[in-house]
């Protein structure tokens, strides 16, 4: 068996597939998603939304509705937000906002406007070890 495959039923590890639960409707939607290219095109749809909105960040629910849209419904949307997440293309901004059901929601970014943790060491000091 090949080492991306992550099971008989031929469903590739994440990210190379979708990513699902251990039962049969999730396993159905993973497959129908990698048979059909629609997760790399809904991720990168929403991905180019996030960037687009820049550093002040974009609602679930504005990626949803957003022009051309490819996703069917609020859940797939979240979905692919979800994944773009973990592959550390975007990120929670930090703050939340009104949502359009009058609860607060989290604001999407991508990763280049995330804010850095206190402790980043990216830049060396000046005679490049610690004081």
């Amino acid at each position: 068996m090949r080492k991306d495959i992550q099971n008989p039923d031929d469903l590739p590890r994440y990210p190379a597939g979708a990513p699902h639960r251990d039962d049969e409707a999730s396993k159905d939607g993973a497959r129908l998603v990698n048979r059909t290219g629609g997760r790399v095109t809904q991720c990168d749809f929403a991905l180019a939304v996030v960037q687009a909105a820049g550093p002040r960040g974009i609602r679930a629910n504005d990626v949803y509705t957003a022009p051309d849209s490819p996703f069917p419904d609020l859940s797939t949307c979240r979905a692919r937000l979800s994944d773009l997440k973990k592959q550390g293309k975007i990120g929670k901004k930090g703050e939340r906002t009104e949502g359009n059901s009058g609860v607060r929601v989290n604001l999407w970014v991508a990763a280049e406007y995330l804010p850095k943790p206190d402790n980043d060491d990216s830049s060396p000091d000046l005679f490049d070890k610690a004081a």
